[in-house]
């Protein structure tokens, strides 16, 4: 054998010496032996996470007296509760739950089964939305009235009050579709006295007259300003003052902010729902018009007119004039 093929031999040797060496070390050494079992450790607790994150809350476990409970039916309830069974046969709900698959159960759809309250007349033994705290008792609710009106509940005014669904309805002596208490209108006046006090003032919208009700406007089960329908005040209003809202050529800037820098939408003691007469109106903006004063009272009888709109027509804005007159 010749020098040449000897070294080649030794180098081949140290090389495997050399693999040996580290495949002990890395079979001995605890932490990176560990390394590996860890990550497998790691690895599902971190999948287990994701959904907790990503999926809703699981419901809370009913108690055990409900969960022991069983369905009795209406004829049971009526023998003690008779005068709020023949009421709620004469309601929505009642006329509802003989053709609804969610009220088949007529009272204990809402309620809850009713044995055990049945068979002890304990009143806690059954359910009593009137007693629930707001959010629960919404939700209640919600379990079967899933309409788009209502996408908006949590985040309005009326939620966020702690106000309920029982608050304004009333399953068994409700009036209509919609099981009010009251009327529309008397309804919503029963809380915001602010509103009935501006509808009785001398203009107003036809309100009390029954030509409109606040939920013309309104959506009591939430919005993004002022529980309103549409999405700002100025969309609300044009659906009905279509011809004030432009575009125009020339806008009138308060009017392109919003019809409530001039006008109080529930009442006025002014013309057309003004906040002010409507030369003070204009002059709370425009101090300098006309030379700070406004047209001479000579002026104002030569040519007949003493209002301001008398030449500004076009007070919303206008496509011929940049001073909105006709």
């Amino acid at each position: 054998m010749d020098a040449r093929s000897t070294r080649r031999i030794r180098r081949s040797g140290f090389a495997l010496a050399a693999m040996i060496a580290m495949s002990a070390l890395l079979f001995k050494t605890p932490a990176l032996a560990a390394e590996p079992e860890a990550a497998k450790k790691t690895e599902p607790a971190v999948k287990e996470r994701i959904p907790d994150v990503l999926a809703p809350s699981p419901a809370p476990a009913p108690a055990a007296s409900a969960t022991a409970a069983k369905m009795v039916g209406r004829e049971v309830c009526a023998t003690c509760h008779t005068e709020k069974a023949e009421a709620f046969d004469k309601t929505f709900h009642g006329r509802k739950s003989l053709s609804n698959p969610k009220l088949a159960n007529a009272c204990e759809s809402c309620h809850g089964p009713g044995s055990l309250h049945a068979e002890s007349g304990d009143p806690t033994m059954i359910l009593n939305p009137k007693k629930l705290d707001s959010g629960a008792a919404a939700a209640l609710c919600m379990t079967c009235h899933k309409d788009k009106a209502l996408m908006m509940w949590k985040t309005g005014a009326h939620a966020n009050n702690n106000l309920s669904c029982v608050t304004c309805h009333s399953v068994h002596d409700g009036e209509g579709r919609k099981s009010l208490s009251k009327g529309a209108t008397d309804t919503c006046l029963t809380c915001h006295k602010k509103q009935k006090t501006d509808m009785r003032l001398a203009s107003h919208h036809p309100v009390p007259e029954g030509k409109m009700t606040c939920v013309s406007c309104h959506n009591p089960h939430g919005g993004i300003e002022g529980n309103l329908k549409a999405d700002s005040v100025e969309e609300q209003c044009s659906k009905c003052h279509s011809d004030k809202l432009g575009p125009f050529a020339n806008e009138h800037p308060p009017v392109a902010d919003s019809c409530t820098n001039c006008h109080a939408p529930h009442g006025s003691a002014n013309e057309r729902l003004l906040k002010q007469p409507i030369q003070m109106l204009c002059i709370s903006c425009h101090r300098s018009a006309h030379g700070g004063s406004g047209p001479t009272s000579t002026q104002a009888t030569t040519f007949k007119r003493e209002r301001c709109v008398d030449c500004h027509k076009d007070i919303h804005g206008s496509d011929r004039s940049p001073f909105f007159a006709q």
